[in-house]
């Protein structure tokens, strides 16, 4: 009888312990401290521009990458225009595509993510190297067309952003390994009629620059995805890392996931915005949903861009209340864990540097009337 005592106590102990290590830490704190920013505008001189692009920080310096021409334009803190590198072509000093870029990101040298490659160029945007993005799997072709699973890394693909976004990747410290977004687009395990797919397929791709293979999955949807089956025109993340973490933002989620760089959710934290709309339009079918994907995004609101400073230690994440569309953004502002500022901003800002004593947001990208620029501001926290 003891032993069967104790064999029970012991069973109702591990489940105890098994529910506690399940359990994730969330924070929700708030004190409100900034609630607006004073924003200066600065128009930037340009040799031509298609109005698709976005902006990048590097090194004091600013950086446009047009999307349409595959130029990097490059200005100085004070928006001085310095010069116009890469475009397309095969040469040395060329570039065919750009989904993703890093000024100075691995040993002083630019990184552009391409098409199915890291591509580095030095300084002087003179090409370096390249790094092949292939997968490591060993599933057979057959298996993963009719038993897909979330850890099959063979149905994987790069998450590229839409053209006017910065397709983030990180790389570590130690240049040993990158972070790339992943998605995964299957008949049967996929964002439109699967919940398997919410619930298994990994988000981040863990990418060896020695073995030139992305050789792990990890990091998972949010749970909130679950609750509204389906809507996979919202079925999108931006992330930053910080401090060795990696923030994770999902469009409908107001907590920010907080990942260790081994792949394993440490905690959440966040606070919802102001007058979130969150009367998500569902889906029933693939073709439903890509036919009204724009459509979607302005009616109901969504958490995007967030984005990590060193210097100040401070979190932004921008989001739209009703949707884009309307004129306008908000911005959260993170002290670690702790919201000290929700604040109303153009509708483009997304926070991307800071230079001496002032912050950066992209910005002014106005094909029409050919205009391009960033903003400038500062934050005095007491």
């Amino acid at each position: 009888m003891k032993k069967l005592v104790i064999i029970v106590f012991g069973i109702f102990l591990c489940s105890c312990q098994t529910r506690i290590q399940k359990e994730i830490p969330i924070f929700q704190e708030l004190d409100l401290k900034i609630n607006q920013i004073d924003l200066d505008s600065i128009l930037l001189d340009k040799e031509y521009f298609s109005g698709v692009g976005f902006f990048s920080i590097g090194s004091s310096q600013l950086f446009f990458v047009d999307q349409v021409f595959s130029s990097v334009i490059a200005y100085n803190g004070d928006g001085l225009y310095e010069g116009t590198f890469l475009g397309k072509g095969d040469g040395p000093d060329e570039q065919n595509n750009i989904h993703g870029f890093i000024p100075y990101g691995l040993k002083g040298n630019h990184v552009v993510l391409d098409n199915f490659e890291l591509v580095v160029f030095d300084k002087n945007f003179q090409k370096n190297t390249s790094y092949p993005i292939e997968w490591d799997y060993s599933e057979s072709y057959h298996d993963m067309v009719n038993n897909p699973k979330g850890s099959m890394l063979g149905l994987y693909e790069i998450d590229w952003k839409s053209r006017g976004n910065n397709s983030t990747f990180l790389m570590t410290n130690d240049d040993k390994e990158v972070f790339f977004p992943i998605t995964m687009s299957h008949p049967t395990l996929n964002g439109y009629t699967s919940e398997q797919y919410y619930e298994e397929v990994a988000i981040f791709g863990r990418y060896n620059l020695s073995k030139r293979k992305v050789v792990e999955g990890f990091g998972k949807r949010s749970g909130e995805y679950l609750n509204h089956r389906f809507i996979p025109n919202f079925d999108f993340s931006y992330f930053t890392e910080r401090e060795n973490e990696i923030l994770v933002s999902f469009a409908i989620d107001p907590l920010i996931h907080v990942y260790g760089l081994d792949g394993n959710l440490k905690y959440k934290f966040g606070v919802e915005g102001k007058n979130l709309k969150t009367n998500y339009p569902k889906t029933s079918t693939i073709d439903e949903a890509l036919d009204n994907y724009k459509l979607d995004l302005e009616k109901a609101g969504f958490y995007q861009f967030v984005y990590f400073d060193e210097s100040s230690k401070l979190t932004f994440r921008t989001y739209f209340p009703e949707g884009i569309g309307k004129g306008f953004s908000r911005v959260q502002i993170y002290q670690e864990n702790k919201l000290i500022g929700d604040v109303k901003a153009p509708e483009r800002f997304r926070v991307i540097g800071k230079i001496d004593d002032h912050f950066y947001a992209d910005g002014i990208v106005d094909e029409l009337n050919d205009r391009m620029g960033i903003y400038k501001f500062r934050l005095d926290i007491k």
